[in-house]
């Protein structure tokens, strides 16, 4: 069985679905241990990187209901184009311009 065989449309739900979450507590960790002003904190580059792998809405929603980085207009650039990937993608499995195998 093949790798690609495994990327399912209902595996692609779940991972963007995981990541988003995951980009949620990012958020939420990095607000904190800014607050408390305690230990390292989660890198601009982490986050972008989880944004590009599909938890963009989990760093936008992070964002404004920690009220994290929404005054930083330098970081939002890179998780805005992760967004425009993942819609555009989005938008090549609605019109079938993508085809991923059934999942089983």
């Amino acid at each position: 069985m093949a790798l690609l065989d495994f990327l399912t449309l209902s595996f692609v739900e779940r991972w963007v679905m995981l990541t988003g979450i995951l980009g949620i507590a990012a958020m939420g960790v990095d607000k904190f241990v800014a607050v408390i002003d305690w230990g390292d904190r989660i890198s601009e580059k982490t986050l972008h990187i989880i944004a590009l792998l599909g938890g963009f809405w989990g760093i936008i929603f992070g964002a404004f209901l920690f009220h994290h980085k929404t005054s930083k207009p330098e970081f939002w650039p890179p998780v805005l184009f992760a967004t425009a990937l993942w819609i555009g993608l989005f938008f090549a499995l609605l019109f079938g311009y993508i085809r991923l195998p059934a999942a089983a």
